[in-house]
């Protein structure tokens, strides 16, 4: 008995990937609150008698109890926690919280538990499943995310020289990982200019919680600078591009074409 209880443990998490293997099965990519990210095996999952499937969808949260397996652990009963339904009513929330969950996929390493990024995780699906405004939701969980996973822009002292920022417009440095004084601007000719607008709103950002973010008020040029910013940023660490982001720009362009019409 008490080899079988060593051979099981219990945990919980979003489902942020599935990929499918074999005739009925699938790995599910998860995030967890002890363990991080972790891959597990969730065995006939998509014969359609299966008990577990609705448990197992994307975004979802469930809670699992899992047997240790030669490769890949095996998920043995699983249980949801918060299916976000809301959420899946809406194509574009549906998108955005694609976006988010690939996010934290892309950057969390394999097996580190980082609590604070899988509570950000819940908060930002709960948000979304509010009917929250995705966007300003999503651009504080690119934010604060990058903070936990070590890679928190300088916003408010010179990243070179660590001089305080002075009232002006400033640059910013992506290989630095922050904003440029005129002193060091020349450090970087490559280094984005920043309005005085799009800066203050990064710092907001940093500063609030993600619940705070639809304050924000900003203009459509200034909202385009902080996503074009956060996402060369990003893409930067990551060495490459992110799949919901196309998606999310073929809403946005169906919706252009629907308010000409």
């Amino acid at each position: 008995m008490i080899e079988a209880r060593e051979r099981l443990y219990q945990t919980e998490g979003v489902i942020l990937r599935r990929n499918d293997v074999g005739e009925a099965d699938r790995i599910l990519t998860l995030y967890t609150p002890e363990r991080g990210k972790i891959r597990l095996l969730a065995k006939g999952v998509r014969r359609p008698s299966s008990r577990m499937a609705g448990h197992v969808e994307l975004l979802t949260h469930s809670a699992f109890l899992v047997a240790r397996g030669r490769n890949l652990d095996i998920i043995t009963q699983a249980q949801t926690r918060q299916a976000f339904a809301a959420l899946r009513q809406n194509l574009e929330r549906i998108g955005w919280g694609c976006y988010i969950a690939e996010l934290l996929e892309r950057m969390a390493p394999e097996q580190e538990e980082n609590y604070p990024a899988y509570l950000l995780l819940l908060e930002a699906l709960d948000l979304l499943d509010q009917g929250r405004n995705p966007e300003p939701v999503a651009r504080s969980f690119e934010v604060h995310l990058l903070g936990y996973m070590g890679y928190r822009p300088q916003l408010f002292r010179c990243v070179s020289c660590e001089a305080e920022m002075e009232e002006r417009p400033p640059v910013f440095s992506i290989p630095q990982g922050g904003v440029l004084c005129p002193r060091c601007r020349e450090e970087d000719p490559r280094a984005r200019p920043l309005s005085l607008e799009g800066w203050k709103a990064l710092r907001y950002l940093q500063d609030t919680g993600l619940s705070e973010a639809e304050r924000l008020r900003l203009p459509s040029g200034c909202r385009r600078e902080v996503a074009d910013l956060l996402h060369a940023y990003i893409c930067s660490i990551l060495e490459r591009d992110l799949n919901a982001v196309e998606f999310l720009e073929m809403l946005r362009n169906e919706r252009r074409t629907v308010r000409r019409t």
